[in-house]
């Protein structure tokens, strides 16, 4: 079974601008979530996917595969599953390319249910989180198997009558079987999808499962110039960054 890792990266963002490129110690950003993501013993090959012709010249400086794809992908999901028809694979493991601190242990477990059980389709990390009032974060419910069974930016579950004091954050890693990523890129935007600006409420709406898996100690995405200053902070003591970065 052949598993790819694959991290979309665009250069328009509307709260940090060009922030896939943004130096953070000494390298792009995600540059260092593309090394990172070499490093997860489960993932084959590892491919940067861009519409940007920056992004893509950066990523070859670098010694990363680059995949281009067209500019009009509304969603990272969207645009790797044109990517992956290029690609000899079954599994595509999308990592979010503002995700620097990402951890290569994370990829691992968070593919293992996909590897191990042929009827899960797609998986997606969830970590404890205690942070409220915070849309730029997603939170997950779970069922009694495990799966997700709704996810929003409103802190979940609502803590109106019973205090809630930890919730699950989702993390995205989120690897899909090949062949449903190109059945869900068919699919139209489904409606909680558009209120949400959450892709993955696409999956949920058509009756899909995902599979959640609890990881610990995962590291925040880069969403706002706040996140950026707390990552780059973290990356000076962090010692996954000595594996692929000459200090």
């Amino acid at each position: 079974m052949k598993v790819v890792g694959m991290i979309p990266a665009r250069l328009q963002s509307s709260r940090l601008p060009e922030k896939a490129l943004v130096d953070i110690c000494g390298l792009p950003m995600v540059v260092h979530t593309c090394k990172r993501a070499q490093l997860a013993k489960s993932l084959k090959e590892v491919y940067l996917v861009t519409d940007s012709e920056l992004i893509k010249k950066v990523g070859e400086s670098h010694g990363i595969k680059v995949i281009m794809t067209g500019t009009h992908h509304k969603t990272g999901s969207d645009r790797l599953a044109e990517a992956c028809r290029y690609i000899d694979c079954d599994i595509v493991v999308n990592v979010q390319g503002d995700e620097p601190l990402v951890n290569p242990d994370h990829i691992d477990a968070i593919v293992k249910p996909l590897i191990e059980n042929s009827d899960v389709k797609i998986s997606v990390g969830i970590t404890p989180y205690t942070k409220k009032n915070s849309p730029s974060d997603i939170k997950a419910v779970l069922d009694l198997e495990g799966n997700i069974l709704y996810c929003s930016r409103n802190d979940l579950p609502s803590d109106a009558r019973t205090p809630v004091d930890i919730m699950w954050k989702m993390c995205f890693i989120v690897p899909f079987r090949k062949n449903f990523l190109l059945e869900y890129a068919s699919w139209l935007p489904t409606p909680l999808e558009t209120i949400e600006f959450n892709e993955y409420l696409r999956v949920l709406e058509h009756g899909v499962k995902i599979r959640a898996v609890r990881i610990e100690d995962a590291k925040i995405s880069v969403d706002t110039p706040e996140d950026l200053e707390t990552v780059r902070s973290l990356m000076k003591d962090d010692k996954i960054r000595y594996l692929y970065q000459k200090i």
